[in-house]
């Protein structure tokens, strides 16, 4: 078969597992797309460290079974590829997401501005709190569909849990890239992370069930908890 006419740049830009290239010394030298998002949130050393204690013994590839979590984004496995000791390259494999089975209560969404809400409840919460909040965020987000007092109530919720931190990083932006399904329905994601050096962790399950109201994806660690909306419209 004649191979010359297929275009293999396209076919790793299209893929949607990252894909990393390094040379000897550590340094990126390729990575598709998908790896850009993912080096967002991983440290290179790190990755360069993973895909060393992953590779064979001899030149070839190996794939590994593995749980890795950089911020939200969560990998089931890692192939790692070498032919020579000029380079090496790593794969890493995202794990599925889970189906969302809530369905949207559409009678109580209102077209909602995410920024006017999240500045209402960081206003609230400045009255008790003296921790200091950085905030980055898009102001460029469209309304999307909300139960808004829940979606304000879970807010309050969140910063509560921050409430005895010295600091608060605030991010709300347009995911790269993704996406989920509600009721068969594909939207794509809006990023709302929270993060500092510790928080509470009293009312999680109270935070995924209004979450899982909100149909939002949460994910809660030691120190961010991190929420992907869907930019429902109507």
């Amino acid at each position: 078969m004649n191979t010359t006419n297929i275009d293999f740049k396209f076919l790793v830009e299209s893929d949607n597992n990252p894909l990393i290239v390094f040379n000897h010394n550590g340094k990126i030298i390729y990575l598709n797309s998908n790896a850009e998002v993912l080096m967002s949130y991983a440290n290179v050393h790190d990755v360069f460290e993973l895909a060393l204690k992953n590779a064979p013994k001899e030149y070839g590839n190996k794939t590994t079974q593995i749980e890795l979590n950089f911020n939200q984004l969560n990998f089931y496995a890692i192939n790692v590829s070498y032919i020579s000791d000029e380079w090496i390259a790593i794969r890493l494999y995202y794990r599925p997401r889970d189906k969302m089975l809530t369905k949207r209560n559409k009678s109580a969404e209102i077209p909602t501005d995410l920024n006017s809400l999240l500045d209402i409840a960081i206003t609230q919460f400045k009255i008790d709190s003296s921790s200091n909040i950085r905030l980055f965020t898009d102001q460029d987000i469209p309304k999307v569909m909300l139960n808004q007092n829940n979606f304000l109530k879970l807010l309050r919720k969140v910063l509560a849990l921050f409430k005895a931190t010295s600091y608060i990083d605030i991010t709300l932006k347009v995911g790269i890239g993704e996406h989920i399904i509600i009721e068969g329905q594909r939207y794509p994601l809006i990023d709302l992370i929270f993060s500092s050096n510790g928080r509470y962790c009293d009312d999680d399950d109270i935070i995924k069930n209004l979450a899982k109201e909100l149909c939002l994806v949460a994910n809660l660690k030691e120190n961010s908890i991190f929420f992907e909306i869907p930019l429902i419209r109507n």
